[in-house]
Formats: C-alpha cells, sequence, structure tokens
C-alpha cells in the first residue's frame, strides 16, 4: 500500500474513531447537565480537568509523540532492532513517570486550588478551595495509567498502524461516560448525596476508562507481536544505539511536543486563572462567574472540540509519514501530503465551525438549555475551532520536518500574547473577550508555524491558494443556505425549546450539508481535496 493510501486509511480511522469519541463526549453533557442542574454545578467539574490536563503533558514528558516519530524515523531506515529496543524500555520509564505526576499532582492540589480561588476575586462563589482541592486529587489517580497508555498509542502509530489507537479511543470514551453518568445518577437520584461527590465520581471515570484503554491496546499486542518478531530479523542496517544515546534523541523530540500537547490546556489555564478575576474588575457579581466559567470551559467548549475532531487525527496521521519522506529527503512527498491534510481539513472544519457558529443557539439549546449567555459564547467560539484546528496540525508538520526546536519560541509567544490580551479583552467584552483572547494567539501561533513550514519544508503554499477559495465560497453558500431555511423555521417557531431546536437542526444541518458537498463535487473541488476518493463516492451518490 502506498504511503498516500496509507494515510488517508488512517486519517479515516482516527477521524471516525475521534469523532466517535467527541459525539459521545457532546453527547453524555445532556444527560449529565440534567442530572447535576446547571452550568454553576459543572464548574467544579472544569476546574478539576485543566489541571489535570496540564500535569498529564508533564508526565507523558511528550513521549508518545517522540516515540512515533522514533519509531518512523528508524523503521524507515530499517533499523528495527532500535526502534523496539526504543519503545521497550519507553514504557517502563512511563510508568515511573505516572506515579511521579500523580504524587505530585495529589499533594500540590490544595496549592491549585489556593491559587484559583485568589484568581477568582471576591464574591460569592459556589466552590471553595477545599472543595476544588478535592476534586482534583480525585482525578490525579488517572495521570498513573494515561501517560503509559498513550506512550503504546505512539508505538503503533510509528508502525503506521491506527486500528489499535482508534478502538482503544473509542472503548475509553465508552466506559468513562458509563461510569460518569450511571455514577452521578446514583449518588444524587438513589443515595441522595452531594454535587461535589457527583462530581468526584464524574472526574473519577477518567481513570476508569484509561484502565478499558490499555487492555484493548494488549490485545492488540498479543496479535502483532508475531509480525514485530518478522520485523526485527530483517534488521540490517549496522544502526545499533546506546540508551543514553536514544534518550537524547527522546529528549529532543519529546520537549516540543510537551510544549505542543500543554499549549491548549495552558491557553484554557490562563482562562482558568483571568477570567473570574477579570470580571470582578468589570464589575460582575461573582454568583455569575462560575456559571460563566463553565459556559466557557466546559460546555461551549465541548462543542467547539467537535470540528477540531479532524484535526486531532489528521496531526496523529500525518507525522510518522511526514517524518519518514523528510529523513528519505523526498520533499515533493513531503509537499503533496503536506497539501493534502490542510485542505482537507480545512475542507471539513471550515463549514463546521461556521455552520456551528450561524446555529449556537439551536445547538446550546439542544443540549443544554436556552441560555442567552452560552449561545452568545458559542457563537464567537464556534468560528474558532478553525484556527485550533490550523495549529493543531501545523505544530505536527514543523515537528515532521524537523523543526521542533522552534515550536518551543512559537508556543511561548502565543501564551504570552494570550496572557498579555486577556485580562483587557474580558473586562470589555466579558467571557466572550477570553474567546478573542484565544483567537488571536493561536491566529499568530499559525501564522508562525506556517512561515517555518515553508521556509525549511520546501512548500509552495501558492499552490493552496485557489481550492482554499474555493472552500471559503462554498462554505459560504451552505451558510446562506442554512440561514435562508434558519430564518424560515424561526417565523413559525414560538419558543426554543430542546424538542424546537432538535427539529430545527435536524432540518439546517442536512440542508447545508446537502448543498456544500453538491457544490463541492460539482465545481471539482471535491476531487482537489479528496482525489480518487470524490470519484468513487460519486458513483454511489448520483446526484453528486
Amino acid at each position: 500500500m502506498s504511503d498516500q493510501k496509507k494515510m488517508f486509511r488512517g486519517t479515516f480511522l482516527l477521524t471516525a474513531a475521534t469523532f466517535t469519541t467527541q459525539i459521545l463526549g457532546m453527547l453524555y453533557l445532556i444527560p449529565f447537565y440534567s442530572i447535576m442542574g446547571g452550568e454553576e454545578n459543572l464548574a467544579l467539574y472544569g476546574y478539576a480537568y485543566t489541571p489535570y490536563t496540564i500535569m498529564l503533558s508533564i508526565a507523558a514528558a511528550g513521549v508518545p509523540g517522540a516515540v512515533s516519530k522514533f519509531v518512523a524515523k528508524y523503521n524507515a531506515l530499517g533499523a528495527y532492532e532500535t526502534s523496539q529496543k526504543l519503545y521497550k524500555s519507553s514504557l517502563l520509564v512511563m510508568m515511573v513517570s505516572g506515579v511521579i505526576a500523580f504524587l505530585a499532582l495529589y499533594f500540590m492540589a490544595p496549592v491549585i486550588a489556593e491559587a484559583q480561588s485568589a484568581a477568582s476575586g471576591s464574591g460569592d462563589h459556589r466552590w471553595s478551595t477545599e472543595d476544588i482541592t478535592s476534586i482534583i486529587r480525585v482525578i490525579s489517580f488517572a495521570v498513573i495509567i494515561v501517560p503509559f497508555m498513550s506512550t503504546w498509542r505512539g508505538i503503533f502509530q510509528g508502525h503506521e498502524s491506527f486500528g489499535p489507537t482508534s478502538v482503544s479511543s473509542v472503548v475509553e470514551q465508552v466506559l468513562r461516560i458509563a461510569v460518569l453518568l450511571s455514577g452521578a445518577f446514583i449518588v444524587i437520584n438513589v443515595m441522595d448525596g452531594s454535587i461535589k461527590t457527583a462530581n468526584e465520581i464524574a472526574v473519577f471515570a477518567a481513570f476508569v476508562g484509561a484502565v478499558g484503554a490499555t487492555v484493548t491496546l494488549a490485545i492488540f499486542w498479543r496479535k502483532r507481536k508475531p509480525f514485530m518478531a518478522e520485523q526485527r530479523k530483517q534488521d540490517t542496517s549496522g544502526i545499533d544505539l546506546s540508551y543514553s544515546q536514544m534518550y537524547k534523541e527522546i529528549i529532543r523530540y519529546g520537549l516540543p511536543f510537551i510544549i505542543v500537547s500543554m499549549s491548549i490546556p495552558v491557553v484554557l489555564f490562563i482562562d482558568q486563572m483571568t477570567h473570574n478575576n477579570a470580571l470582578s474588575l468589570a464589575g460582575v457579581p461573582g454568583s455569575l462567574q462560575d456559571s460563566w466559567f463553565g459556559m466557557l470551559n466546559l460546555t461551549t467548549h465541548k462543542l467547539v472540540m467537535i470540528p477540531t475532531a479532524f484535526a486531532s487525527a489528521f496531526a496523529i496521521t500525518i507525522l510518522p509519514f511526514i517524518t519518514k519522506n523528510y529523513q528519505q529527503k523526498l520533499f515533493d512527498n513531503v509537499h503533496s501530503q503536506v497539501k493534502s491534510m490542510i485542505l482537507m481539513l480545512l475542507f471539513f472544519v471550515i463549514p463546521a465551525g461556521l455552520g456551528m457558529m450561524i446555529l449556537s443557539a439551536p445547538i446550546y439549546t439542544a443540549f443544554y438549555s436556552y441560555n442567552e449567555i452560552g449561545i452568545m459564547i458559542l457563537t464567537f467560539y464556534a468560528p474558532v475551532s478553525i484556527i485550533i484546528s490550523l495549529f493543531s496540525v501545523t505544530c505536527s508538520i514543523v515537528q515532521g520536518i524537523d523543526k521542533q526546536n522552534l515550536t518551543f519560541y512559537v508556543v511561548i509567544i502565543m501564551l504570552i500574547i494570550k496572557a498579555a490580551v486577556n485580562i483587557p479583552l474580558i473586562m470589555n467584552f466579558y467571557t466572550v473577550g477570553a474567546v478573542m483572547g484565544t483567537a488571536i494567539a493561536l491566529g499568530a501561533g499559525v501564522i508562525m508555524n506556517l512561515i517555518i513550514i515553508k521556509k525549511h519544508g520546501k512548500i509552495r503554499f501558492r499552490a493552496f491558494i485557489a481550492p482554499i477559495f474555493q472552500i471559503i465560497v462554498c462554505a459560504l453558500a451552505m451558510l446562506l443556505t442554512v440561514e435562508v431555511v434558519y430564518y424560515l423555521l424561526m417565523m413559525n417557531i414560538d419558543e426554543m425549546t430542546t424538542v424546537t431546536s432538535v427539529l430545527t437542526l435536524l432540518i439546517t444541518v442536512p440542508a447545508g450539508v446537502i448543498v456544500y458537498l453538491f457544490i463541492s463535487f460539482k465545481t471539482g473541488l471535491a476531487d482537489e481535496v479528496l482525489g480518487e476518493r470524490a470519484g468513487k463516492i460519486r458513483r454511489k451518490v448520483k446526484f453528486l
């Protein structure tokens, strides 16, 4: 199978899995929101997840991505012995790293909670320092196993095998949601327990999900072991790196992966540390601050991350292929793969992000309840998903062309911009200001990444202009259709309820999708982006 076909297959598998997990991660919020009783009660859940995600990035130390890159590189050179030697030891290192990170987060929980409370400013807040400390300690148990699990996925990906990552991620999400919903329901409705206890059960579900994913990977590993052993016998490269040499290379690869994996969580943490304080300075009552923060960091964020599912899949898939071709100095292949990935990403993400912006009212109401503030935040946040997606994929490309050292400077500058603009923007635009700060900071990061890719990857971006323009035109035609249909429906709907919102989405979303696909196939855009797959789709769907 050619690299291009493997890349498309891997992208399809990961996109399908990521979409499944994202959809499940969005759908569970409907019953969870109902069980917990609103954004303010969900805020505690959000306070736990951001420090957990940051500690997870530190615990993994960029090893999963670095291992994927290392294995892909040395497999390309035929040094199968070296790649196997590395990943066996890396799993042991990640087990130790997970335990150390768990202890660090567990004992640092009071400090983090105190800093969060201090950043919240004055006012009547729903959650105390002790509440935040307790829930951070509960979620810290997941840090023990997740770095090990993630590194195992990286090993499979380095071998250009994306099925194990896809299946294990779905298993992880299903188990997590099952424990989260059943646990929260039993605590509140059967045991008559507290909202705090229900939140603690909900975050502990991350540990259960990770265990399920690890067992799934072990099953795949058992099946793939004979193939790995056969590969090892074919090693005639003569390359034999010591552990010291290997881990120097892993550290060189890993540090940028840490920085990139931490970038979005740190952006959210900056919001967490500045949001309530900036609202206090703007005169917003403390009773509203937790609720608005819950909308920013949980309810709207969960929805916005659906379009970015494409980016997650593409970033993981593209890395081993670009690494291999770059190492073999096949720059035309690198250009072709970068072009395919970016255009395919934008082909899906631009209409999804803009469509979510137009339909923010029925989307937010369908999944939660009608809330003017939540709808307004989602309206501004939805198109930012395009920038988040581009940032993720361009960072992966920069690492694939072996310029990962420059990623450090890109992310640091991006975070400095976010920290500098956040409080002034929140004071002037309230919670929407935090979204604006994220868009500005990540937009700057994307521009810097594209400059690096053009200079060092020999990518000819002029070839991207025409298809990107076509994607935008098709997306605007889709938006016009959706807007007209939505307007006609609103003329006949008296009140925005969950039922009317769902009905609105069932009519407007298919209308938009059909128009977008019809125009993109008739203009040849789909052929440009999807290649031979467009022809297969056209043969199956006659009207295209």
